[in-house]
C-alpha cells in the first residue's frame, strides 16, 4: 500500500501562542468566535459553548481562519481530539490547542476520509509515539506533519467515508432516541 505524508498535500496551521491575547479579552458574545479544544466534544464542534473575541483579534491571523469542510485536531491536552466543521453561521478561529487541517487536494483526498482517519487506532498510535510533555503533552506541528495517511483512490475513499458516515449518522439517531428516552 502506498502512503502519503500528510504535510505534501494538505493545509495544516496552528497558532503557536496568541500574539499576547489574554483570557480577559475573551468576549461572552460577539460576531467572531474562537474555539478551544473544550468546544470538541464526541468528534464534533460544541458552538455554543465557544467564546469570541474582537474583530481585531480575529484578523490578526488570515491562516487560522476557519473555512467549512476544515479538520479540527487538539494538539495540547487531551492530544487527538478531532471535529469537522460542517456549517459556519459566524467567522471564526482556533485557539493555541488546535490544528487546522484543510483538504487542498481534493483530487487526491476525500475529506471525509481524512476525518475518520484521524479517529482510527492508527492516528491514536502516532499521536502515542510523537507526543511530548511532562505535565500537559503537545504535538508540535513539525511532528504531525509527519504522519503518513494510506493513499488510496478517490473512488475508494468516498466508498470508505460513506460507510463509515451511514454507520455514525445511525449512531447518532440512536444517542438522539436514548436521550429522548430519558427525558
Amino acid at each position: 500500500m502506498k502512503y502519503s505524508k500528510i504535510s505534501e498535500s494538505l493545509y495544516i496551521k496552528g497558532r503557536i501562542g496568541w500574539k499576547g491575547l489574554k483570557k480577559k479579552e475573551y468576549l461572552q458574545e460577539g460576531s467572531y468566535r474562537i474555539i478551544n479544544g473544550s468546544n470538541i466534544v464526541d468528534n464534533k464542534i460544541d458552538w455554543s459553548n465557544c467564546g469570541y473575541i474582537s474583530k481585531e483579534r480575529y484578523d490578526e491571523s488570515e491562516e487560522i481562519k476557519l473555512k467549512e469542510g476544515d479538520i479540527l485536531i487538539t494538539k495540547d491536552g487531551t492530544i487527538g481530539k478531532v471535529a469537522m466543521v460542517n456549517k459556519l453561521d459566524k467567522p471564526s478561529t482556533v485557539a493555541s490547542g488546535l490544528f487546522i487541517l484543510r483538504n487542498i487536494n481534493l483530487k487526491k483526498w476525500d475529506t471525509l476520509y481524512l476525518f475518520y482517519y484521524l479517529q482510527s487506532f492508527k492516528f491514536k498510535e502516532f499521536i502515542h509515539s510523537r507526543t511530548s510533555g511532562s505535565v500537559i503533552p503537545h504535538l508540535y506541528q513539525r511532528d504531525f506533519e509527519e504522519l503518513m495517511i494510506p493513499e488510496l483512490s478517490l473512488k475508494k475513499q468516498k466508498q470508505i467515508s460513506q460507510k463509515l458516515h451511514s454507520i455514525q449518522q445511525k449512531i447518532d439517531l440512536n444517542n438522539k432516541i436514548n436521550s429522548n428516552l430519558i427525558a
